[in-house]
């Protein structure tokens, strides 16, 4: 901590540091430490906490220990000078001059940048950094050009007219030949305080305020300037003051730097909070971009009333999760205090505080809580009228991202209501027959630029074929859209209580429909740059999730009694009514959707970013694979269904290492396909002289499929060609690179 009070920091400049200051401290530490590090071996690698001037750093001791004493030099180097050019600065503005303060190139070898670093902080201006940012011209340098004049115009000539010309004078003649050769800058060096004063005057006079040839440039006066006489300088026609009393003998800020114990129960001394924002950001935002671009929202935590505590909790929470080196318990526990109180307000902050915690909790293996916090989240929405029109404007701010932000937000919100709804097997869901009539919004690039493009409508959407050129909407709006073909299908079991070829039919044709007007970019979740739109991830997921539970009641796939009695997530079990046609073709649909699945989780990526809805939908399509191992592949076909099998236990691990409702997803596929594909592969190396007769109906029976289908579900395998009616536009979009 600070042992000496020094001068607070003038203005954020630490992102002004270049990339050169890491080589620095390397060389440093090389230096401190040449040979073997005695200290460390005493200590270890044990994590701890070391506080330095109000902040946290936390790393194996040993590393902490290492770097303390390059830390605290560096500091207690550059806090003194920071304090000095301050205190240098507050002087000369209480005697009244309004120009700059400067330091000099007369700095510690090595410790150039450190020093340069500690004026900025100190509201000093520099100076040039090095010989290359402006040409100084000394006695030296006229002495070997012959004259001033002589220099000045090499000194041009070499630089260009991008780099300035300053010249050290000695008396006002020299300055004013400097001016007369083109020198854009002319030092008044070890003038006293009135020779000052009158040179100043004499060159602003003849150059700048008078008739003849007036010229721009800038006095500066330097040389013997301390704390204790620099007043004495002071007068309106001096634009430069510098002083290498800035930075040379000057005290430094005295440091020390504490271990303390690791408290278990405090949030606010183990991390950066900031650094946990940047892990929600990282992981959960993309999934959930609704929340205000992580630079904007950073803009708006600077301001005093900007009304996002609660919000700031849960983010700071989530993104605890994603952070190896400090449990979440404490910032869950922080931020369900703030979400529980009695006088939460009403506020649409509080509406994504309230949906982001509610998800999260809910994947925490907390399904009842989460479900109450999404309730309220929803509850809170339909009072401010969030779904109407006007909301986005009226809560706005004037700000264009903001408004966009509360879009998103009701979107959004409307998708993890139905999901919630899906997953415990209900048809119904609170925002389900709200209308909602809120502009459609942006594209991820256009928000995080904070470029919001003209605002389209829902109609729009729903006319698009209609357009000439190809509208590309954003990502949101197709999951949107996704989400109502899900409604459509609960609409329809609630009027006829039953899933029919009718209800299926339907569904068959607003899946095509969705896949055949989506646009090229957005028929792959894989982007050009390499990153995964992790919203089409989603949607994507539940267009095959949704072909799966359409059809696999009435394909030969059936449900096992381990898949009816999972707890962490439910297969769904609808009233089917018996199919006119064979069980082949919903097999088909049913391989179809597994396959597609396989062809998502095996793009290449951070897998355990992609969105938690997909857990639950992974591992519902997991059990349909295990059943067509047990139930219909053999050979090849079997090996490959075995892989989809692992890719899909794969991903719910890594979910799982974040989010207890997958870990124990992840247990129950396991689970299952231990029970089922044990002796699988007994079952393979069978002699098929002896492999058991299975009795089917005729239209069970595997025929060779008709190669104008166009299927390819696995290789090895053979479907009836009776499916040939069955709607398969989905699936067979020639166009899909998911097919």
């Amino acid at each position: 901590m600070a042992q000496i009070e020094g001068a607070p920091a003038h203005g954020a400049v630490a992102h002004l540091l270049p990339q050169t200051y890491k080589r620095y401290v390397s060389e440093w530490l090389e230096e401190d430490t040449p040979s073997f590090d005695y200290g460390g071996f005493v200590v270890g690698d044990e994590q701890s906490e070391a506080k330095l001037l109000g902040k946290s750093e936390v790393s194996p001791v040993r590393k902490l220990l290492l770097g303390e004493r390059v830390a605290l030099n560096t500091l207690a180097r550059c806090s003194g000078i920071a304090s000095k050019s301050n205190r240098l600065l507050v002087l000369l503005r209480k005697a009244g001059y309004p120009n700059i303060l400067a330091g000099t190139r007369k700095t510690t070898p090595g410790f150039r940048l450190v020093e340069k670093y500690g004026m900025l902080v100190g509201g000093v201006d520099a100076h040039r950094v090095d010989l290359s940012h402006m040409t100084m011209l000394k006695d030296n340098h006229i002495v070997a050009a012959g004259s001033i004049t002589n220099a000045v115009r090499a000194a041009k000539s070499a630089g260009g007219f991008a780099t300035k010309v300053e010249v050290e004078c000695q008396s006002f003649e020299e300055a004013d030949e400097a001016i007369a050769a083109g020198a854009d800058i002319v030092m008044l060096d070890n003038f006293t305080p009135d020779g000052v004063k009158v040179a100043a005057a004499q060159l602003k006079e003849k150059w700048g305020r008078g008739t003849g040839d007036r010229k721009a440039f800038l006095v500066e006066v330097s040389g013997g300037l301390t704390e204790h006489n620099v007043e004495k300088y002071v007068c309106g026609d001096i634009d430069i003051v510098s002083t290498s009393s800035i930075h040379q003998g000057v005290p430094h800020v005295d440091f020390s730097l504490k271990i303390t114990p690791f408290p278990e129960t405090s949030p606010a001394f183990q991390v950066n909070v900031d650094r946990l924002l940047e892990l929600f950001y990282e992981n959960f935002w993309p999934s959930f971009p609704m929340v205000l671009p992580y630079h904007y929202l950073r803009q708006r935590q600077m301001t005093g009333n900007h009304g996002m505590d609660e919000l700031l909790l849960v983010l700071q929470y989530i993104g605890s999760i994603y952070a190896p080196w400090t449990p979440s318990e404490p910032y869950f526990k922080t931020a369900l205090e703030a979400l529980t109180s009695p006088v939460l307000a009403h506020t649409p902050f509080n509406v994504q505080a309230l949906m982001l915690f509610g998800i999260a909790q809910y994947h925490s293996n907390m399904k009842e809580e989460g479900q109450r916090r999404v309730n309220l989240a929803v509850s809170i929405a339909l009072e401010l009228r969030m779904n109407q029109k006007g909301f986005a404007q009226a809560y706005g701010e004037s700000s264009s991202v903001l408004e966009e932000s509360w879009r998103r937000t009701y979107y959004l919100l409307h998708v993890a209501d139905q999901h919630l709804a899906i997953v415990s097997n209900s048809p119904i869901h609170t925002l389900g027959h709200v209308a909602n009539m809120v502009d459609l919004p942006c594209d991820d690039e256009y928000y995080e630029m904070g470029q919001i493009p003209p605002l389209t409508t829902w109609q729009n959407y729903e006319n698009r074929e209609f357009e000439e050129v190809e509208i590309i909407y954003s990502s949101v709006v197709y999951l949107y859209d996704m989400v109502k073909v899900v409604a459509s299908v609960m609409d329809m079991f609630l009027e006829t209580g039953t899933f029919g070829e009718t209800m299926i039919e339907r569904c068959d044709t607003k899946l095509a429909i969705w896949t055949s007007l989506l646009p090229t970019c957005k028929k792959d979740p894989l982007r050009k740059d390499g990153r995964i739109d992790e919203v089409m991830f989603t949607a994507h997921m539940i267009a095959i999730i949704t072909i799966n539970t359409m059809h696999r009641p009435f394909s030969n796939l059936s449900l096992s009694a381990e898949e009816m009695t999972t707890q962490a997530f439910l297969s769904p079990t609808p009233f089917v009514a018996p199919p006119k046609q064979g069980r082949a073709a919903h097999t088909a649909r049913t391989l179809k959707a597994v396959e597609m699945h396989t062809k998502l989780l095996a793009i290449p990526c951070s897998i355990e970013r992609h969105n938690v809805f997909t857990m639950c939908m992974s591992a519902q399509l997991a059990t349909a694979q295990i059943s067509a191992c047990t139930n219909l592949l053999e050979d090849h076909a079997l090996s490959i269904a075995r892989d989809r099998v692992r890719l899909s236990i794969g991903f719910l691990n890594a979910m799982g290492s974040f989010w207890p409702l997958g870990k124990l997803m992840a247990k129950e596929i396991r689970h299952i396909a231990r029970m089922h594909l044990s002796n699988s592969q007994d079952t393979v190396a069978m002699d098929p002289e002896s492999a058991p007769e299975i009795d089917l109906p005729r239209d069970e029976i595997i025929w060779p499929i008709n190669p104008a289908a166009q299927i390819d579900i696995y290789s090895g395998l053979m479907l009836p060609v009776d499916w040939s009616t069955t709607n398969f536009n989905y699936s067979l979009s020639a166009s899909s690179s998911l097919t």
